[in-house]
């Protein structure tokens, strides 16, 4: 209710709204204290939230609701089984052959290291050669360590099992509760507004859909360049002979949903890894030719053709949105992180646009 002179009246706190506040609290503690167990359903929203359009296409072609979801997600496992089957033996080559060269890298940097030392005369060359004897010796049979202490880990003792269950049980949840939710996003969404007061509702539709906008712009288009990127990626690598190509392709192209996530995450082990495996300048140099071709690619004629202008969320806040979302939550913090940064966008929206742009009324 507004006041004498048009502004907005002044808020009373009552022990309604206190209530309000501590139930607010409460559940977000509970959020943060449970985030482990969120992780299928934080997946299964951003699932549902990709296929609804497609739902509502199905639909709108008469094809009953359930029937849509289940024949949208048979495909899409479908989908994922082919892609597993057809790359999963590749990988594990590469892989395989990663680690069974890991001993000839580590004697590379170990050569370089030592080489660096005695020529800047940081350290005594016997005292060198100690150090890294005793450092880099063990890192040879690193992957393979992990491998071997991970799977005994998981199967020797209680909590590995447990972890091996609640792991598997989770995944398992995933196209269950998509399925719900595709089915009754509609219910879902109407079951939301029947609790917002009706003076307040029409205001809520309109930033609802300012925050679909926003989101549907970025995950959508955001999902698609990473999935071209990653076929460019892959594709560069290959052809520069850098190791683990297929691997680090997909890798970098998936981060690169992220703005200069890749320049962090790619670059750097491309450019190491070339360097340890041809030991030259030459495929170093071409590694880091393939970003400088492939970024500037994406993002001067993919991003803007596929995502447009509509996302509204400048870079350095998603940056720093998933990064505060992963030093809060892990992994359920990085998934959230950006609908969230959209949420609290279109909030500071609202309270522009009620307190600032319309301003206060005339006397």
């Amino acid at each position: 209710m507004d006041g004498p002179s048009g502004t907005p009246a002044p808020l009373v706190l009552t022990w309604k709204r206190v209530w309000l506040i501590l139930i607010a609290v409460g559940a977000i503690w509970l959020l943060v204290s449970a985030r482990a167990a969120l992780t299928p359903l934080v997946v299964s929203f951003i699932l549902a939230y990709v296929l609804h359009p497609l739902v509502d296409a199905l639909e709108r072609r008469r094809v009953p609701r359930t029937a849509a979801v289940l024949l949208l997600l048979a495909a899409l496992g479908v989908a994922g089984l082919v892609l597993w089957v057809s790359i999963a033996p590749l990988v594990e080559k590469q892989i395989a052959t990663f680690a069974q060269r890991m001993p000839g890298y580590v004697r590379v940097v170990e050569g370089w290291l030592e080489a660096l030392l005695q020529r800047f005369q940081v350290v005594p060359p016997d005292e060198v050669k100690k150090f890294l004897a005793k450092n880099l010796a063990s890192l040879g049979q690193l992957p393979l360590d992990a491998l071997r202490a991970g799977g005994s880990f998981l199967l020797q003792t209680t909590r590995g099992v447990v972890s091996l269950i609640v792991g598997v049980a989770y995944l398992a949840l995933v196209p269950v509760m998509t399925f719900y939710l595709l089915r009754d996003m509609g219910k879902i969404s109407g079951m939301f507004l029947f609790y917002v007061h009706p003076r307040f509702r029409a205001e809520v539709q309109k930033r609802l859909a300012r925050l679909d906008e926003l989101l549907g712009s970025f995950i959508k288009g955001q999902l698609i360049v990473g999935l071209i990127l990653s076929v460019l990626y892959v594709a560069g690598f290959y052809l520069v002979d850098v190791p683990l190509w297929l691997v680090l392709g997909l890798v970098t192209g998936i981060v690169s949903m992220f703005p200069y996530v890749e320049w962090i995450v790619g670059l750097p082990l491309a450019v190491g890894l070339a360097a340890l495996s041809h030991q030259d300048w030459l495929h170093p140099l071409a590694a880091a030719a393939v970003f400088g071709v492939v970024s500037p690619l994406g993002g001067m004629f993919i991003v803007p053709r596929v995502v447009g202008e509509r996302v509204g969320l400048h870079p350095v806040v998603v940056i720093a949105a998933i990064m505060i979302g992963g030093e809060l939550m892990g992994f359920v913090g990085i998934l959230l992180a950006v609908p969230l940064a959209a949420a609290i966008k279109v909030g500071i929206e609202a309270l522009y646009d009620y307190y600032i742009a319309e301003g206060p009324a005339a006397p």
